[in-house]
């Protein structure tokens, strides 16, 4: 479990220095334009709004630890059509496979992960 605290601090860490350098050298995003008394447009610049970067990293270590739990073909083909949005069909195309395969693979593999994260399941009360 260190491993993962490791992750996390690490991406967390990579994540703040890069939302750094963002808001150093970030250009002010034209949003809107609003009117001047004159009779003059003048234009209003907005910034960006924040980021957590910290949930990011964790999400991103999530991601990573969730899959490493799959076979190698299950990891392949939730890679391509949850986190890439490939269509099973495609998916079968570029495995080698057929789509039915693939969505036998896909739904073992979205078993496996719901019962490692679904701890109990929730009551009418």
């Amino acid at each position: 479990m260190v491993w993962i605290e490791t992750g996390i601090r690490r991406e967390a860490a990579r994540l703040a220095k890069k939302r750094r350098r963002l808001m150093e050298h970030e250009c002010l995003i034209l949003d809107a334009s609003a009117d001047v008394s004159d009779g003059e447009m003048a234009m209003v610049d907005t910034i960006a709004a924040a980021v957590d970067v910290a949930g990011e990293a964790e999400g991103v270590v999530l991601v990573q630890d969730a899959l490493s739990s799959l076979t190698p073909l299950q990891r392949e083909v939730i890679t391509a059509t949850v986190l890439e949005g490939v269509t099973e069909k495609e998916a079968a195309v570029r495995l080698g496979i057929s789509q039915q395969a693939v969505h036998k693979v896909k739904e073992r593999a979205l078993s496996r992960l719901k019962k490692r994260f679904v701890l109990d399941e929730p009551t009418g009360k």
